[in-house]
């Protein structure tokens, strides 16, 4: 995509992997560090949204706002012609292939979280080939599976990775890997703060990712 606008979606079929709870740090960091940001939650339950209003993250910098997969394409159009957002970042809801290829396919950047275990890796091998319609019309179309609840199973977590790059040999898998912690296991509806340095890594990884 050409547009000053990037767009960067969390998506998994499987509900629980970790979609809100990645995107809303990345958002609100690129917010803190500068960035014009929206934050777009296509949940029907919408976590992300209410993680925003109930911890305050709003501001002249932060914007978020709820759409539905039919409304999503006019909204982008709408944000990329004003010219006033750097950053979108959007929450997927689980199981709604729609909205996933929609999200895909307007997308810069596509973040698959999957938790450490085999539990995930069905779902994460079909929502990566969910990403086959979006790269025909978008062959630049950049991806990244993120691994969390990392760290405390090291061999779960390495044998996780590997059945990864071997079931998906051309997928992208995140140098950062997410841990499990009481901190982000009870994140939700609070303010990210500088303890959170596992995002922050992602954060500056995505960014290279999209340079």
């Amino acid at each position: 995509m050409t547009d000053m606008t990037t767009v960067i979606a969390a998506v998994m079929k499987k509900g629980g992997a970790g979609k809100t709870s990645t995107i809303v740090p990345l958002a609100y960091l690129a917010a803190q560090a500068g960035a014009r940001v929206a934050l777009i939650d296509m949940d029907t339950t919408p976590s992300a949204q209410q993680w925003v209003q109930a911890a305050g993250l709003t501001s002249d910098r932060f914007v978020c706002d709820r759409v539905t997969a039919d409304e999503l394409e006019g909204l982008l159009t709408e944000i990329r012609a004003s010219d006033t957002i750097d950053f979108v970042f959007i929450d997927t809801p689980p199981g709604d292939k729609h909205a996933i290829v929609q999200a895909m396919s307007e997308s810069d950047l596509v973040l698959m979280p999957v938790h450490i275990g085999s539990g995930d890796l069905p779902q994460l091998v079909e929502t990566y080939h969910l990403m086959k319609l979006p790269l025909r019309a978008n062959p630049n179309l950049k991806h990244l599976i993120i691994v969390n609840h990392a760290g405390t199973m090291p061999a779960v977590t390495r044998d996780t990775i590997e059945a990864i790059q071997d079931g998906l040999p051309e997928a992208q898998v995140a140098q950062t890997a997410i841990p499990y912690s009481r901190q982000y296991a009870l994140a939700k509806g609070t303010k990210p703060n500088v303890k959170w340095w596992h995002y922050d890594n992602l954060w500056r990884e995505i960014q290279a990712v999209l340079a």
